[in-house]
């Protein structure tokens, strides 16, 4: 941690400066997962060119050492600084709910800096944060994100636990963050869309949790408009009371964020192995135990 804590104090104009220097290391000299973000970009624009391709390709490598720099960057930040560097549009709509006595969902994808995301929300608005995370198998790392994540004031949750302790904090006014675009383990209870131009595998926390606990649940739609400086802006896509039976939660999820990336692909997180198998395959495994 004292290396990120001295990475912090570093002036905004030496981390992009060293953001720089990855990138081209990433793109140019390790060709870092390379053919994963290439295969990731051919498929979700298939009507794209491969000029239209490289150009998305290179926005990525240019972006994506920036967010973890920010991240370590933002280990100092105070209240003031998230103000100066996130600007929520509209705080009334989540607002409304919370005023009232309900709890939100926010539920976010790997764009822009989604990390910040998180950080800011409950600085910025005032109300407590708590997050669903997937463990990091590299325990090292895994507890210096969840340092991180935890410095600001959120509740770093772990997923398989999450439904027990929100059932416990239930009534609690509070903001739970989930990101909803990570992929489910085989054998997990999940649904089936499609998304950027394929069949996708996606969690139903979200709306098990809404529909249990009668929260209302947007989309946080983070955008980046310029060094370190972002935009939060909340689309409404569910809010109680709910009807049995699924609720569409997660499907306009899947659609504001896939237009998220359609207006922004550079800032979406290319490199992650999001599709690791099919349905097919999924049932030919649980057929074989």
């Amino acid at each position: 941690m004292f290396l990120i804590k001295l990475i912090s104090l570093l002036p905004f104009w030496f981390i992009y400066f060293l953001s720089e220097l990855i990138s081209f290391l990433l793109y140019h000299v390790f060709r870092y997962r390379l053919r994963v973000v290439r295969k990731n970009l051919n498929q979700a624009f298939p009507e794209k060119s491969q000029e239209e391709i490289i150009k998305i390709e290179k926005g990525f490598y240019r972006n994506f050492p920036k967010v973890f720099l920010e991240i370590i960057k933002s280990y100092s930040f105070k209240k003031e600084d998230w103000n100066k560097h996130v600007s929520i549009l509209n705080p009334e709509l989540p607002t409304s709910y919370l005023e009232n006595g309900v709890p939100v969902i926010m539920m976010g994808g790997h764009t822009a800096n989604w990390e910040w995301t998180a950080y800011s929300v409950g600085q910025i608005m005032g109300y407590p944060m708590e997050f669903l995370y997937k463990p990091i198998k590299n325990k090292s790392f895994n507890r210096i994100m969840l340092n991180l994540r935890e410095r600001h004031g959120g509740l770093a949750v772990p997923k398989d636990q999450a439904m027990r302790h929100i059932i416990k904090r239930r009534k609690q006014i509070r903001t739970i963050g989930i990101i909803g675009d990570q992929s489910p383990s085989m054998g997990t209870q999940k649904v089936w869309y499609n998304f950027l131009n394929r069949e996708t595998a996606f969690y139903v926390g979200a709306e098990r949790i809404a529909t249990m606990a009668g929260y209302a649940t947007f989309f946080v739609d983070f955008v980046r408009v310029s060094r370190g400086k972002y935009e939060l802006k909340f689309i409404e896509i569910a809010k109680p009371p709910y009807e049995k039976g699924q609720t569409g939660i997660i499907e306009a999820y899947i659609r504001e964020l896939e237009a998220t990336i359609q207006a922004h692909p550079s800032d979406y997180l290319w490199s992650h192995k999001r599709w690791k198998y099919t349905r097919e395959e999924e049932e030919a495994h649980m057929a074989s135990l």
